[in-house]
């Protein structure tokens, strides 16, 4: 049965008149759903269906919609009780949700798929979990099939989708649920009366602040160029600066009011291009001109410029525009405010929905919200000055952006012929310009999938010339075509040499929004290069950086390269590139049997532990010829990657020099993809759980194991937790073992209730709970394998373990490059066994279940 625990710790029942509510049987009854129109800071409608005895909670901004184009948001929040169905009522001010709150429609609801009434509640809870629950309303206002669409992949994720089925209901005709409402009702007075109150604010805000000059009803003739950051090398606090996200898309200005345009940094139509962006912003109610950007939201949640590139192919993945400055107010210019006021004008003019919000900003502490950046895995931050004006179109040191990504903007000057299995072009050549010149940049071969090569290799025909770009052409490992210097495009990099040449860059997709022109070298570029990329290593690490020194090492008959041997990867114990070479290359015989036939992610340390760390998948167009490569197509990159398969020395130790501390294998081979040959059990401790609790909890693990009849083997992670295989011999595809492991997790975490947890959100685990990973066993997913050397402190490696050694006093940092051959030469390989025999899976269910 649900809990309304949620509920009711945010509510304070002796002040609102919300029910403190228990939870309701219903086998024997229909499910009832209730769709409350709620103004409360802003105007939303409250989702509700009924199951588990509660009401399954959505807030959607919008409300619901019966024209199958559109895409509601629905944001999930706590439970409430079964008879808030009924609530209608004021939420008084200083509580929780405070507001007016209305029935806007109510009735009752099925699974869309018809199902015995017993067994309805347990398969629409399940569908909910699953992230995709189908239903049939049978409302006063709505009826017919809708769905709700978790937007991502992961159960700790709340952003949902309300979609429409088209069916009989269904209405081809644009439909707005605030024209479905009471004609009179404390809710449409008190947002009737918000509104009066922030025009209000509005008109004063902007009467009597600005000089008459200022005044200008016509607004501007022409396109506004925005106003531009200056790149700076490091966080920062000051009580005189804000700071914002950097966002990871295209800067947009829009005009709304009746001359509506919408359009890039060089005056390219938006309108055209995100139609759902054009329309939300032709619903705001002021008139204005805003600074922002464009958006693309991933699987994963986070704004994504590749994704952001191929939205006209993929239409429906959620895309937004961050509004984080104000130009021009209701007939007055507003640039020569203070960036302050500019912004509390914004937040009061602006209105928020699916596609258009309000970039907030933090004052003061940027050091604390760039960790935060970092944490979040996000692009960067832009610092800038409260009282700073707007100067349109011009680069300011008033604005600071301070990069977590190292991303830059270079221009094309041609490609190299294609090699291997690759189609059109092997790697593009890049260049940025300085004193009017082009200067070579470096060149990529990554980043890529089969559409983004044909578009970009047609794009580059018309503009090929016989003679280069560059005052000196730089030397290509395979034929060169150059072409006109006129498209630009988003480059990742791992580093940036004195030279200004890009180290591992890796193509993220074409900037039609820049001129050529416009990329340019920084005159601060040497002074950020040497304190972004080099203030981590030790002084003997910069030494033989800037030396570019070479080894070769033979291996399998090829000549591996080593480039700077002597780099410090561990500065602590002082170990260096070539000790990780070194041990790769000497513990061959014991870890490729665990990499053989198995696609690899790559997670590259080229400056060592301390250093900036970056993944790849697609091996790209600079991998040797003789690594073995296999395609494989992603749904959630929607592309195909080209993954390195590691199956001798020679590519091992090729993945070392590439600074692949660790080595993350697939569970399954590529001669069966969908197979895995093992599962994993990932005993991931919180920050304050000790080492003897990771124990306890593993054993508990084994325990179940055993109960049922699966024989197991444990391996430290070479972190801070321990892993436990189970043979499956490829038996079995990946969704069978991942719900097999689901139900060991549980058995565990009944065992151990205090400190195990199937929760994966740190923050909602808490830092006490262990958790018990059981969805390292999706297709994808990787874990360091048997023998990998870890970025950790001291050089550690994963060791199996004989079951006898998990016990307490078990210490995973005594297992290092320095110490492991010793114990392989006393033990042997004690982790072959996972490579063999599976076991009977659906035997050890019943077991289980019985």
């Amino acid at each position: 049965m649900a809990t309304l625990k949620k509920y009711q710790q945010k509510r304070d029942f002796k002040e609102t008149p919300e029910p403190r509510g228990t939870s309701a049987t219903s086998e024997k009854r229909a499910l009832h759903f209730v769709i409350q129109r709620h103004a409360a800071s802003r105007l939303h409608y409250d989702f509700r269906l009924e199951m588990d005895g509660v009401l399954k909670s959505w807030a959607v901004p919008k409300g619901p919609s019966l024209n199958p184009t559109d895409k509601r948001l629905a944001m999930m929040v706590e439970d409430h009780p079964y008879d808030y169905q009924y609530f209608e009522g004021t939420i008084p001010e200083g509580n929780y949700g405070a507001g007016e709150v209305e029935i806007w429609d109510k009735g009752t609801y099925e699974a869309l798929e018809k199902q015995p009434r017993k067994k309805e509640e347990t398969v629409l809870l399940q569908a909910l979990k699953n992230g995709s629950l189908k239903f049939i309303l049978h409302g006063q206002k709505l009826k017919g099939e809708f769905a709700l669409v978790r937007m991502k992949n992961n159960q700790e994720d709340n952003a949902w989708l309300l979609l429409k089925h088209r069916d009989a209901y269904a209405v081809d005709t644009p439909y707005d649920a605030e024209a479905h409402v009471k004609k009179k009702s404390k809710v449409t007075t008190a947002v009737l009366e918000k509104k009066a109150k922030k025009n209000k604010t509005i008109a004063s805000a902007t009467s009597g602040k600005r000089p008459a000059a200022a005044t200008n009803p016509k607004k501007y003739s022409r396109f506004i160029k925005p106003m531009l950051a200056t790149l700076s090398s490091r966080p920062f606090n000051d009580k005189d600066w804000i700071f914002e996200i950097k966002w990871d898309g295209y800067r947009a200005i829009a005009e709304t009011g009746k001359e509506f345009r919408f359009y890039s940094r060089n005056g390219l139509n938006f309108s055209g291009r995100y139609p759902v962006l054009a329309e939300a912003l032709q619903q705001q109610e002021q008139d204005m001109i805003i600074d922002g950007e464009i958006v693309a939201y991933n699987d994963a949640g986070l704004p994504d410029f590749q994704t952001l590139q191929y939205y006209g192919e993929h239409p429906d993945v959620p895309i937004i525009y961050h509004v984080f400055d104000l130009l021009y107010l209701n007939g007055h210019r507003t640039e020569e405010l203070p960036l302050l006021q500019r912004k509390e004008l914004l937040k009061q003019a602006l209105v928020e929905n699916d596609w258009v919000r309000y970039c907030d900003h933090i004052m003061a502490e940027g050091v604390p919200f760039f960790k935060m950046i970092q944490k979040k895995n996000l692009e960067g931050m832009i610092a800038k000055r409260s009282d700073s004006h707007y100067a349109e179109g011009k680069r300011s040191a008033a604005w600071l952006k301070i990069k977590h990504h190292h991303t830059e903007e270079v221009v094309i000057a041609g490609y190299t012929a294609p090699r291997g299995s690759r189609k059109k072009f092997g790697a593009l050549i890049l260049g940025r310009y300085q004193d009017g010149k082009l200067v070579y940049a470096g060149h990529t071969g990554t980043g890529f999938n089969a559409h983004s090569l044909k578009a970009l290799y047609e794009a580059m025909q018309p503009l090929v010339v016989q003679q280069s770009p560059f005052e000196q052409p730089p030397k290509t490992n395979m034929p060169a075509v150059w072409v006109r210097p006129k498209l630009v495009c988003t480059i990742k990099f791992s580093e940036l040499t004195k030279e200004h040449i890009f180290r591992q860059p890796v193509f993220q997709g074409l900037r039609e929004d820049k001129a050529a022109t416009e990329v340019v070298i920084p005159e601060n570029e040497n002074t950020m290069t040497d304190k972004t990329t080099v203030k981590k290593k030790p002084a003997s690490s910069r030494a033989v950086a800037s030396g570019e020194k070479e080894t070769i090492i033979k291996a399998n008959g090829k000549a591996v390269k080593l480039s700077n041997p002597q780099k410090v990867y561990w500065p602590e114990e002082g170990y260096t590139k070539s000790d990780l070479v070194d041990y790769y290359n000497r513990i061959a015989p014991f870890i490729l049997p665990y990499l053989k036939d198995r696609p690899e992610s790559l997670n590259r340390f080229p400056d060592g532990i301390l250093g900036e760390s970056f993944y790849q998948k697609d091996a790209g167009a600079a991998v040797p010829g003789w690594i073995t490569t296999v395609p494989i197509y992603s749904e959630s990159n929607h592309k195909e990657i080209n993954y390195v398969v590691c199956n001798d020395r020679a590519s091992m130790l090729y993945l070392a020099n590439l600074g692949c501390i660790e080595l993350n294998p697939w569970n399954s081979t590529t001669k069966k993809p969908n197979a895995p040959t093992y599962m994993i059990m990932d005993i991931d401790p919180s920050e304050k759980n000790t080492f003897e609790q990771v124990i306890e909890a593993t054993l508990a693990v084994k325990q179940v194991l055993d109960d049922c009849g699966a024989i197991s083997f444990c391996k430290t992670s070479g972190s801070t937790g321990l892993h436990v295989y189970i043979p499956m011999g490829n038996q079995y595809e990946y969704e069978q073992v991942k719900d097999f492991a689901h139900l060991i997790a549980m058995q565990v975490t009944g065992l151990l209730p205090e400190t195990t947890t199937l929760e994966r959100n740190l923050k909602k685990r808490g830092n006490k709970k262990i958790y018990i990973d059981y969805l390292q066993n999706r297709r994808g997913q990787t874990v360091a394998c048997a023998y990998s050397v870890r970025p950790r402190p001291g050089a550690t490696v994963s060791t199996p373990l004989r079951w006898e050694e998990v016990r307490p006093g078990l210490d995973p940092r005594r297992f290092t490059i320095k110490n492991i051959h010793r114990r392989l030469e006393q033990n042997g390989d004690l982790f072959r066994p996972v490579l063999g025999k599976g076991i009977n899976m659906l035997q050890c269910i019943k077991k289980l279940s019985g």
